[in-house]
């Protein structure tokens, strides 16, 4: 993969002779600058970090996508077959470095961009790292989800003596091997973090749920649970919520005893209310075995102890 600090200069040119920027090297920002460049428009792909794909190489050890191989390509490259059916973090790295020198694209890194606003004579201007001030045609801002962890505003949460980590430093279950361990949040990153520190050795799991999430199976006999997402994207959303009701009953058991209720809004009603559903990677048996214990919400901190919802 070859750098070129030099394209990320600005020349003075027509705002129709500059480059696109494109603010982020993560899949986003990748596929995005390939379909600029098949469009034979230049663009040039501005990175904070020292590589591409950043975030990805930052996630824990045991990640694996939930979508498979063949649906998770970006356009203009396949995923080799050799990742497996369910591509793991490695992998997925692998192929974002792949991507780069088959499409040739121009990625700039360690240039971090604080400000855009309209240039004067047109265009946008960008002010970056290093006092670089970039003109470009258009600019896209694909930083991803991922770009800076959030830790909610807890009363009382410097009080707090115990080890604090969130989830974006978490890599293994090594350090919190014997230990016991609460992990805030069911979304699939807690759900898999949970399994995580109890396939590790963690003494003991506890895991804090503000809202019974949808728990639906990564796949059934084969059938991935995307490829039922894609079905039913064009559905009614009262349709799928009928629809995935029964099916849940069949494929999910009840873990109500356990501290994990189904929940009262239909899977495709969350959905669209931005609530993914957890794709099962061990978190029902883990709960059913009671090796990861299911406990209230957190609501704050007290004398270095964690106050929950229910008290």
């Amino acid at each position: 993969m070859a750098d070129s600090t030099a394209s990320a200069e600005p020349q003075p040119a027509h705002p129709a002779d500059r480059p696109v920027y494109v603010i982020g090297a993560g899949p986003g920002g990748l596929a995005v600058a390939q379909a600029l460049r098949a469009r034979g428009l230049r663009a040039v792909v501005l990175e904070r970090a020292e590589h591409v794909g950043d975030s990805w190489r930052r996630h824990y050890d045991r990640l694996r996508l939930h979508t498979t191989r063949r649906l998770s390509a970006l356009p203009g490259l396949a995923m080799p077959r050799r990742f497996g059916r369910w591509v793991s973090r490695d992998d997925v790295v692998r192929y974002l470095e792949k991507y780069v020198e088959y499409h040739q694209l121009e990625i700039v890194t360690g240039v971090e961009v604080f400000r855009v606003e309209r240039a004067s004579g047109g265009g946008w201007l960008l002010h970056a790292s290093g006092g670089r001030e970039l003109t470009g045609a258009a600019v896209v801002v694909a930083t991803g989800f991922n770009h800076t962890p959030r830790v909610p505003d807890w009363p009382g949460r410097d009080t707090y003596t115990g080890e604090f980590r969130h989830a974006a430093e978490y890599r293994d279950a090594a350090p919190y091997a014997g230990r016991d361990v609460l992990v805030v949040g069911v979304g699939n990153t807690g759900a898999e973090i949970a399994v995580d520190l109890v396939e590790g050795g963690a003494a003991r799991v506890r895991l804090a749920v503000r809202t019974a999430p949808h728990i639906v199976r990564r796949s059934t006999a084969g059938w991935a649970a995307q490829y039922t997402g894609i079905l039913c994207r064009r559905l009614p959303v009262a349709l799928v919520d009928r629809l995935a009701r029964p099916l849940a009953r069949i494929s999910v058991p009840d873990l109500s005893a356990q501290g994990l209720p189904r929940p009262g809004t239909g899977l495709y009603s969350r959905v669209a209310e931005g609530a993914i559903p957890v794709q099962d990677v061990g978190l029902i048996d883990a709960v059913r075995g009671g090796r990861v214990e299911v406990v209230a919400a957190v609501d704050g901190f007290e004398d270095g102890k964690i106050l929950l919802a229910d008290g």
